[in-house]
């Protein structure tokens, strides 16, 4: 739903609950017929109350009634919360009526609202509201979406710290410090006859300050994403090696068909699992065999695929068999990647040269997935490979959407090129023209020049009642 479409005029409700049975359900409404909308369809336990003349941040007990043939029908016992504009989330006037839980109650209810003069909210509605009205920042609003879809405890963390308004307040700071250089350098620019030796250094250390800070952010972005989603783990070797039996292992259930035939598994599967209170995305792979047909050449595509997209690569061996050339010519291909080596069925007889792998300096385990043992090293091999690395800093780290990454690096793009400028000596207006269009980003990611489309992107994630 693009944001053009929502009407700020209208007052507005919704079930800001799921409609489901449970003890309680919220009907949310906000605008300028909040109240009056209240007072026609509530009944106080006390006669004498006026609901419009309620004051802010109080609560009232009575019914939700509506007009019948013999006089008021009551329709719930209910709790009504009155907020005033502009102490509201949306800086309007909000009521919210707390019901039983149940779809039929809360349809009900909400169609007596509605047809007292609101109309049904759009998705995340209220919330464009909120950031319209100065109640919400674009990150602010980043955070709520990323609140409702986070996965782990040390993400909501950080994103409730953002919510707060703790990285709002940094990115002002940095549009503060970036603006008083830019009005130092056009000051010289304005007056040539001051002497800019001493203004320059200066300069230069602001920009340099500035230019770290912004970095330190974007360096922990793989890890406050793997945070926030969950780290792909790929468990991929050779056929037969027993990969989707570690698979099913983990998971703890019959995922993927395991049989002694080479090439069982055609296709990639994956699953989430929870290790150590963290999300681990968890994919099994079709064997690395020389396919003759189409189908298996497509399995090994889609293995080679998810390998590459991984945050971790668990290379498993078997270790009856000796390690061939084709395992270490795709070892070499992926080198780069994060990997464990796992020797599998080490219930067997070893024909593998566990010191040719030792050699490759990766983390090396063995298990047999068959028999369950050493499943417990690989977890916390996984772990500490994953997580450890700028977990315990949660303090430090913000859980960034692909889009605040790439501002982030388009600002960094600037700050490059204003402190390239200064150091082989270009005029002060290249500086000040990059250190501008490093200040332009930074509104963008506060939201003063927001874009539509990302603003849609982050609203259409947004339930209706939100």
């Amino acid at each position: 739903m693009p944001i053009r479409d929502y009407d700020t005029k209208d007052t507005i409700a919704a079930i800001a609950t799921f409609p489901s049975a449970a003890a309680l359900g919220v009907i949310k409404i906000s605008g300028k017929k909040a109240v009056s909308i209240a007072r026609r369809i509530f009944l106080p336990k006390d006669k004498k109350k006026d609901i419009e003349k309620a004051k802010s941040y109080t609560l009232h007990y009575g019914w939700i009634i509506q007009p019948s043939g013999k006089g008021k029908e009551i329709i719930d016992e209910v709790l009504v919360s009155v907020m005033r504009a502009p102490y509201s989330y949306t800086r309007e006037d909000v009521i919210e009526i707390s019901s039983h839980g149940g779809i039929l109650i809360l349809n009900k209810i909400l169609k007596l609202v509605l047809k007292s003069g609101a109309r049904l909210a759009k998705p995340g509605e209220f919330s464009y509201r909120a950031f319209l009205n100065g109640r919400l920042d674009i990150i602010q609003l980043q955070a709520i979406a990323d609140i409702i879809e986070t996965k782990t405890e040390k993400a909501l963390f950080s994103l409730s710290r953002q919510l707060r308004g703790d990285f709002s307040k940094t990115i002002l700071a940095v549009k503060n410090e970036i603006k008083d250089v830019n009005s130092m350098l056009e000051a010289c620019i304005n007056f040539p006859e001051e002497d800019v030796k001493e203004d320059l250094p200066q300069a230069k250390r602001k920009i340099k300050k500035v230019r770290e800070g912004i970095k330190k952010v974007l360096d922990n972005y793989s890890v406050s994403r793997i945070l926030h989603e969950g780290a792909r783990c790929v468990i991929c070797g050779p056929a037969n090696a027993g990969k989707s039996t570690l698979f099913n292992r983990i998971l703890k259930r019959e995922r993927s068909i395991v049989t002694r035939i080479p090439g069982t598994t055609r296709d990639t599967i994956e699953e989430t699992v929870t290790l150590k209170g963290v999300p681990l995305r968890i994919y099994d792979t079709a064997g690395i065999i020389e396919a003759d047909d189409f189908i298996s050449r497509s399995a090994v595509r889609k293995s080679y695929e998810a390998v590459e997209k991984a945050d971790l690569v668990v290379f498993m061996f078997d270790s009856s068999r000796p390690v061939s050339r084709e395992d270490l010519s795709l070892l070499d291909r992926i080198k780069d990647k994060n990997i464990i080596i796992l020797i599998n069925k080490i219930d067997l007889s070893c024909r593998i040269n566990e010191i040719q792998l030792k050699s490759l300096n990766k983390p090396l385990v063995k298990i047999s997935a068959l028999k369950n043992i050493g499943i417990d090293k690989l977890e916390n091999a996984v772990f500490d490979a994953v997580y450890t690395k700028g977990i315990g800093r949660e303090d430090n780290i913000v859980v960034l959407a692909e889009w605040q990454a790439q501002v982030l690096r388009s600002i960094l793009f600037h700050l490059d090129e204003a402190e390239r400028f200064i150091n082989e000596g270009f005029t002060l207006d290249f500086v000040t023209l990059a250190l501008n269009g490093a200040f332009d980003e930074l509104s963008k990611l506060s939201g003063d020049k927001a874009d539509e489309n990302i603003l849609n992107s982050i609203f259409s994630r947004f339930c209706i009642g939100k």
